[in-house]
């Protein structure tokens, strides 16, 4: 099975195409590209796990005259061109806020995916783009603190998938436009904006270099 042909995704590639679909892989968390950067402890990883501790305030948002935070800590690594990035997250938190998911950077800005329990004390798919400012939205609600979240990317465009269960059908969340086609720097992370603190496990995540081809 390839990302670009996950259950419930469309295909990277048309039924025209001669070549080969770029096969999907492993990126195990004990690979030199992972690198830990923010604030607290760091990471207890394995090659196929990851747990991510965010300590009180830790968050990243930008709203000036509102509310600015800019410390979460998060393994991340960079990648090059055209690519599908997903990975599994689970969240034990109990404050509005808590949440762990992706996170991507690039020359303009960064947006975030993530599972985060709402104001009601629930769980839903929020996503935050920042170019400067950070443009909020709350997605499909979700029956437990964990989903599996999906990035793809083709030039400047982006778009974001989530689904439940692994094999489950994947949900569209949200596209928009980056700043450029340059190199993104990916973070898995955790915040705890209002919390003592919160704790995200991810499961290893999967890549292909290649964008869906069918982004809604």
């Amino acid at each position: 099975m390839t990302a670009h042909a996950a259950p419930g995704a469309p295909a990277a590639t048309t039924a025209g195409d001669s070549a080969a679909a770029p096969e999907e892989r492993d990126l195990p968390f004990d690979g030199a590209d992972w690198s830990f950067s923010g604030p607290g402890a760091v990471p207890v990883r394995d090659p196929h796990a990851l747990e991510i501790l965010a300590e009180r305030g830790c968050d990243l948002f930008t709203m000036p005259g509102s509310y600015e935070a800019s410390g979460i800590p998060l393994l991340g690594r960079t990648v090059t061109g055209d690519h599908t990035f997903r990975v599994g997250v689970t969240v034990r938190g109990t404050a509005f806020g808590d949440a762990g998911g992706i996170v991507v950077h690039d020359d303009g800005g960064w947006f975030k995916v993530c599972v985060e329990r709402t104001r009601a004390g629930g769980w839903a798919v929020v996503t935050v783009v920042s170019r400067p400012v950070s443009d909020e939205a709350v997605g499909p609600a979700l029956a437990a603190p964990r989903a599996e979240l999906l990035v793809t990317r083709e030039g400047r465009r982006h778009a974001v998938f989530c689904r439940e269960e692994q094999g489950g059908e994947w949900r569209f969340v949200r596209t928009f436009f980056g700043s450029g086609a340059g190199d993104v720097r990916i973070g898995l992370f955790a915040q705890a904006p209002f919390s003592a603190a919160c704790t995200a496990v991810f499961s290893v995540p999967r890549y292909v270099p290649a964008a869906l081809a069918d982004r809604r």
